[in-house]
């Protein structure tokens, strides 16, 4: 990377999008244009704030107190990691228990030069690691003071301050926000209590609150009277919704997501807990769309060892004696269930970091081009071991392992080591999660799974068992696996399929193949990077999940 490249500042629009690049130098005009940036405020161990004076020789404000540090992530440059890179050329040292303390804070000042400032500017805040070594052309003082006594006195002499602080600090004390005021205990864990539950119960109260909402609001919107073809049990969609949510399920994303945060050193019970909090709430709401509208593209009956959502509606648009198709009204009033819970997952995410939500929609993205792929694949009569495995890997392994960890790693604002950690041991372990479905699919047993045995097989499902299957029989089990998933398929194929691949070989060569990837994914667990919490949880959550029996 040149120079240039790296003292480039991303332009945005008022809503805070990206529009552009420019280089710094060139930024800062009388008539600046709105771009991105973020404010440090740095505790020692003691609860003190750092406060910098700004170098007499600074092209703006020279010579006033200010926060701990500023600066301006790079382009595709996480705030997290521009954060701790600023931090370093500075002041020379590094932040620990960094959180994100206002994600939408933005201002505009003019210096007496007439030079504007106009950022979007997330502010953070963290204890120092470290002895401070400033760099005299950035920082002439420094020292540490009580947060109370920043506070008094940016509201008495405002003007000793910069304008950014003022108002940060304004905003910083007002809404009460956690910041490091207190001294660290040093036998205190480094992510204050790390067991799943502490934010599994946050996730549940919070859904259960969302669907509060969402009864109020619907109740104000909806055409009054009782719902048509639709009985008491389960309701009208907000409630039906609400028992799709909390009937059952492993909350496994939220767990990968606590991990996650935990193994990036996020501390439970900070702000960046609750953006864990609240984007693990949304991945489940997102979960019970994907899943309403699966069943609904694969015709499966059941689900979580009860009817579907479309067979439900279907039946009572029968006993209520409805016009229409039965079946096409189950699986319209389904879909709309589907994205009612998507609807609520996006509202969740939309007050997260900027970084959490573009990954958020990129998460979103991958898993409709995995359903996708899965359903033209099928339609075309894909067989190869590549789509099969590109299938997997969108609909099941990214959406559940990997991009929930990484989900969690950006709310504990991970750096780079982190993240790349994280997502080998993800990438791993997802393929694992997505042969261990694969074995459940033909194998699993119904009162544990949820689902008839042998669905997949069934349905012909093109997942790396097929694939191998495909390879290996020959006789009257190919011709099986040639009708299945056509109208010519007889009852008795799929449990001579199941048989017949057993034989092959073909679920010891899965099972094989399981083991191999969770050693992987162990193995990428790098204790100079994560922390032994995060570690020792992730590989528990490996086992658990490449051993499961539903």
């Amino acid at each position: 990377m040149t120079d240039v490249v790296q003292d480039l500042v991303v332009l945005v629009d008022d809503d805070g999008h990206p529009v552009g690049t420019a280089p710094r130098p060139d930024v800062h005009t009388t008539s600046t244009p709105r771009h991105r940036a973020f404010s440090l405020y740095l505790f020692d161990d003691q609860g003190r704030v750092l406060l910098t004076r700004r170098a007499l020789s600074k092209r703006t404000w020279p010579g006033v107190w200010t926060n701990a540090c500023c600066g301006h992530p790079r382009p595709d440059e996480p705030d997290g990691a521009a954060v701790r890179r600023r931090l370093q050329e500075e002041l020379g040292v590094d932040v620990t228990d960094l959180q994100l303390a206002l994600p939408t804070f933005a201002y505009r000042a003019t210096d007496a030069s007439g030079i504007v400032e106009n950022e979007v500017c997330p502010v953070f805040a963290g204890r120092v690691s470290g002895e401070l070594s400033p760099d005299p052309a950035e920082v002439a003082e420094h020292l540490w003071v009580p947060w109370d006594d920043l506070v008094a006195g940016v509201r008495s002499v405002p003007g000793v301050y910069s304008p950014w602080a003022v108002e940060q600090v304004t905003l910083l004390e007002s809404e009460r926000l956690r910041l490091p005021l207190r001294p660290e205990p040093s036998s205190e864990p480094a992510v204050g209590g790390a067991e799943p539950r502490a934010t599994l119960d946050r996730v549940e109260s919070l859904i259960g609150a969302e669907c509060s909402w969402t009864d109020q609001m619907w109740s104000t919107l909806a055409p009054s009277g009782p719902v048509d073809l639709i009985a008491d049990e389960p309701g009208d969609l907000p409630s039906w919704l609400r028992t799709v949510l909390t009937n059952g399920g492993k909350r496994l994303r939220p767990r990968m997501g606590h991990w996650g945060f935990v193994a990036a050193g996020g501390r439970i019970g900070s702000q960046c807990h609750d953006d864990l909090v609240r984007v693990a709430a949304a991945l489940e709401m997102l979960h019970a769309f994907a899943l309403i509208h699966d069943d609904v593209m694969d015709q499966s009956s059941t689900r979580r060892g009860a009817p579907a959502a479309h067979v439900v509606a279907a039946r009572r648009h029968r006993e209520g004696g409805g016009q229409g198709r039965a079946e096409r009204f189950g699986e319209n009033i389904a879909i709309l269930l589907g994205d009612l819970a998507h609807s609520l997952a996006d509202r969740l995410v939309n007050p997260l970091p900027s970084t959490m939500r573009d990954y958020w929609y990129e998460l979103n993205l991958e898993l409709i081009a995995g359903q996708r792929g899965d359903l033209t694949g099928s339609a075309a009569g894909r067989r190869d071991l590549a789509h099969a495995e590109a299938v997997a890997a969108l609909k099941s392994g990214a959406y559940t392992i990997e991009r929930p960890l990484q989900l969690g790693s950006l709310a504990a604002i991970a750096d780079g080591e982190q993240r790349e950690a994280l997502a080998r041991y993800g990438a791993h372990l997802g393929r694992a999660f997505a042969w261990r479905d694969d074995i459940l699919g033909v194998w699993g047993e119904p009162e544990r799974t949820g689902k008839p045995s042998g669905d997949d097989l069934r349905e012909g499902k093109t997942t790396l068992i097929w694939v191998l299957g495909a390879e290996r029989l020959t006789g009257p089990a190919a011709v099986a696996m040639a009708r299945v998933g056509t109208p010519q398929a007889r009852p008795e194929d799929v449990g001579v399929l199941q048989e017949a691949l057993e034989a092959a070989g073909v679920r010891e060569d899965l099972e094989r193949r399981i083991r191999e990837e969770v050693d992987a994914a162990e193995a990428a667990l790098r204790a100079e990077v994560l922390t032994e919490e995060g570690i020792a949880g992730l590989r528990d959550e490996a086992r658990a999940i490449a051993w499961r029996d539903a």
